[in-house]
């Protein structure tokens, strides 16, 4: 199986989104995000894209990563017909992974679509409308209204 796919990394780790999961990829800087009064932890804040609020995922919160504080990349994608920011440190490139090979069994989290084993790395694919539970995407779109 051979995908294209946007490449970021937290910390040391590399993931993948199917590129046609990628609305759009931003930089973004601290001073851009508007923080939201009572917003789960998981949301960095608001950024705002040609004039759409756009909330902003805490990717190394939702993965349980230590934080630096350097996210300086959103990637855009629509979850569940809502357009949410992914923060994350860096996107590195954008390239075909081919032998994408479904995650170990012991990786029971639903949003791991496989695991591509290169001879110098491994980066994990993520299946981005599988980030969000239907309590969060819930809340979210709450905060949104």
């Amino acid at each position: 199986m051979s995908l294209q796919a946007v490449i970021f990394s937290l910390g040391n780790e590399e993931y993948g989104i199917p590129i046609e999961d990628v609305q759009e990829i931003t930089s973004i800087s601290m001073t851009e995000i508007h923080p939201i009064p009572q917003a789960p932890e998981y949301i960095k804040g608001l950024i705002t894209i040609r004039g759409e609020a756009i909330p902003l995922i805490d990717m190394h919160w939702r993965f349980g990563i230590k934080s630096e504080g350097n996210n300086s990349f959103a990637i855009i994608v629509g979850i569940n017909d809502t357009l949410v920011g992914l923060a994350v440190d860096e996107v590195k490139e954008v390239r075909f992974l081919d032998n994408v090979s479904p995650p170990p069994a012991l990786i029971a989290t639903p949003f791991i679509g496989g695991i591509v084993n290169l001879p110098d790395r491994i980066i994990i694919q993520i299946i981005p409308k599988l980030l969000m539970g239907e309590n969060e995407i819930n809340d979210l779109n709450s905060l949104l209204s």
